[in-house]
């Protein structure tokens, strides 16, 4: 069974790697104010290249734990069960809900609102509840969300979207 904790998601990351390159490829060059010898592409090509081949990495291990398995006897046959690996993976499945949840709300509500609200959400799905402390998280999760907005705005000339209190 330890296989496939790393053989399921090589294979998820291999899919999602290869359309992200695909999805890379497509944008568009910006000569800008000069030359750009690496161009907008470079650094999203660099990220998929490197998820792709640590993901190719996950599936090859992935076999040869199975293998393995197969050869000492090990190797357990069980069905595909959605709901057992959602609730065996719970943190990862909030963590990609929350996300989806940030990405669909970030243009109208506005990116220091949802930055803080996503941070002080994620902090809570990844931090045991007994260690939890929502006071200090808050406050973090605030502090975060405007540096990054000051980083951003102010110090990088980057656009960020607004929402609806126009902040």
């Amino acid at each position: 069974m330890e296989y496939k904790k790393n053989l399921f998601p090589g294979i998820v990351l291999t899919i999602f790697s290869i359309i992200y390159l695909v999805l890379t490829s497509q944008i568009k060059k910006f000569s800008g104010l000069g030359s750009d010898p690496l161009g907008a592409r470079a650094i999203p090509y660099l990220w998929g290249i490197s998820l792709l081949v640590l993901s190719i990495i996950l599936v090859v291990r992935g076999i040869k734990q199975r293998t393995e398995a197969i050869k000492n006897n090990t190797y357990v046959k069980t069905q595909l069960n959605i709901a057992n690996i959602a609730k065996e993976n719970r943190e990862i499945v909030m963590t990609f809900v929350s996300l989806a949840i940030y990405i669909a709300l970030l243009e109208p509500v506005g990116f220091l609102i949802m930055t803080a609200i996503y941070l002080f959400v994620q902090t809570l799905i990844l931090t045991p509840k007994e260690k939890r402390n929502y006071i200090v998280t808050l406050i973090t999760s605030i502090v975060i969300a405007v540096a990054l907005d000051y980083v951003f705005v102010c110090l990088l000339n980057v656009l960020l979207p607004l929402g609806i209190f126009g902040f």
